[in-house]
């Protein structure tokens, strides 16, 4: 048994609840830890027989007794008694003090933020001891505690770990949103590690990923291709320092407004970045509804920019600095950002996927039954009625006209480049409410000007129904292929709903409520089955 002097501070910890992290970032502080002992003692670790790669396994239990537990455990190099010591106390700082553990608080804090009641458990690779301490956060403030007890217990030389547990959480991690952002994020925090493959990082079991957005292509007149990634290379005077940047700016595709912009890294980690939190300033990637925007992204490695010490951002908006930063991105985005505003993506929508899914959720659903579905031919000719005399067989028709209505596959690119393949127009015949219909559903995409959708019936129970793929209104949703499955389905239901409405209505006239009310009732319905 040994004691750790932790004179005159043992207040203090108390007051690290308070603090601003989010899970991710105080988790990321523990594994800063591991990964940072582990680019320390590579070559040593990696001498070692039984040594593959870093593991740091994160492992949260929620227990019935309320008293969850968070657990991290490292396959690092581990501590001998000077690092033990200094994990502990407050104003040590590391030996190396330009790895990412540069602070030496981030193990305190995170741990005291995350419980009231935390241990470190550790043996170093080549020693015969290891060491464990507990810290109960409440008893040092309540009872002014200057030495807590630590454990010196016999080890095997070819160990090498390090366990913190903390309890009596001050911070729960159970909401499954909050679990899978804080899987979401740590994977992009330590992408460069997790890319090196030296590195895996698992929560409660599963394995964190990274996946790199796909660059785009460009292919030339020449037949040659172009890929829109450039290498980023510059530094900054600031206040007597010489400030590196290394990196590169690309364009993605396709486009996210979720995951474009910068990715700001110091030391292999992520300071600023992931899902949602990429570095957008609107004077490299303009306005947030503007393809720069959602298109561009890069990382920039930014090695010895000062951070602030919960290492969630860098430490540059009172000094002119972030501003210095951006002037200097601006040559290298103002090409990319052109760029990205003439890209026009094409993406194929495959109208019997379209028209498959529709009525597979309206079956699914129980709203239709006995259902049967046919590419339609006349798609470009109105809907036979009951003058069929009126009608014009194939052998009627020009030529030209009849090849190009039975072709199997129909291409139209519009103007935000989506390309409708397969037949324009399918015949849909199914029972609804006990009674037989036919739908006729063509995808129009000539004029944008035209109605979004119009609807004509030419007998009892035949409709036929016009969707305008190119209506101007719809033009921000089309990149999204499934977009044409949900309004094709909207628009069935809408139909089925104003059916549904005329059958109760009184001399012709239909309450204003009936439609709306039909419409609940048949989208509720829908939504089971999504």
């Amino acid at each position: 048994m040994a004691k750790i002097n932790i004179r005159p501070t043992s207040a203090v910890y108390a007051t690290y609840k308070r603090l601003s992290y989010q899970p991710w970032t105080a988790i990321a502080e523990f594994v800063d830890n591991s990964t940072q002992s582990y680019f320390d003692h590579k070559e040593e670790l990696l001498a070692s027989s039984d040594f593959q790669k870093l593991a740091i396994n994160i492992s949260y239990e929620s227990n019935a007794d309320g008293n969850d537990i968070l657990t991290i455990t490292d396959s690092a190099f581990g501590m001998e008694w000077e690092d033990f010591e200094r994990a502990i106390i407050l104003d040590k700082t590391p030996q190396n003090t330009e790895g990412r553990n540069e602070f030496g608080m981030g193990l305190k804090t995170a741990a005291c933020w995350f419980g009231k009641k935390w241990s470190v458990v550790s043996t170093q690779l080549g020693s015969e001891f290891g060491y464990s301490a507990t810290i109960d956060v409440d008893k040092l403030r309540d009872e002014s505690i200057d030495e807590i007890d630590a454990d010196i217990f016999e080890a095997n030389t070819s160990e090498h770990y390090t366990i913190i547990k903390i309890e009596n959480l001050n911070k729960k991690l159970t909401a499954p949103r909050t679990v899978s952002k804080i899987k979401e994020l740590l994977g992009n925090i330590y992408r460069h590690d997790l890319r090196s493959c030296e590195v895996v990082i698992t929560y409660n079991g599963t394995e964190l990923k990274y996946i790199d957005p796909v660059i785009y292509e460009e292919e030339l007149a020449d037949g040659s291709v172009e890929r829109w990634k450039k290498d980023i290379d510059f530094s900054i005077d600031h206040e007597g320092k010489e400030l590196t940047v290394k990196g590169f700016i690309a364009i993605r595709i396709p486009a996210s407004v979720r995951d474009a912009g910068f990715t700001l890294l110091r030391r292999g980690r992520v300071i600023v970045g992931g899902p949602e939190k990429n570095y957008r300033p609107i004077e490299l990637f303009g306005d947030s509804n503007l393809y720069p925007s959602q298109r561009l992204f890069g990382e920039l490695h930014m090695d010895n920019w000062p951070v602030t010490q919960a290492k969630d951002d860098f430490d540059w908006h009172t000094s002119g600095l972030e501003e210095k930063f951006i002037e200097k991105l601006q040559k290298y985005s103002k090409p990319f950002r052109a760029k990205a505003e003439q890209i026009r993506v094409r993406q194929r929508v495959q109208t019997t996927d379209v028209i498959g899914k529709v009525v597979e959720g309206l079956k699914k659903a129980h709203i239709i039954q006995q259902v049967s579905v046919e590419p339609f031919i006349g798609a470009s000719s109105e809907i036979a009625s009951s003058e069929n005399s009126n009608s014009k067989s194939d052998k009627d028709l020009n030529q030209t006209e009849a090849s190009n209505m039975k072709r199997d596959v129909n291409e139209s690119a519009i103007d935000r480049g989506l390309i409708i393949s397969g037949p324009t127009s399918y015949q849909t015949n199914f029972e609804y409410m006990k009674i037989k219909y036919t739908f006729i559903v063509e995808f129009e995409t000539s004029n944008q000007l035209s109605p979004w959708v119009t609807l004509s019936k030419s007998m009892d129970e035949v409709y036929k129904i016009k969707l305008n793929m190119r209506h101007t209104f719809f033009k921000p949703f089309i990149d999204n292929k499934e977009f044409s499955v949900v309004m094709t389905k909207l628009v069935i239901a809408i139909i089925l709903a104003e059916i549904e409405a005329l059958k109760i209505s009184h001399d012709g006239r239909v309450e204003a409520s009936s439609i709306r009310n039909k419409m609940n009732n048949i989208l509720a319905d829908l939504a089971l089955q999504s």
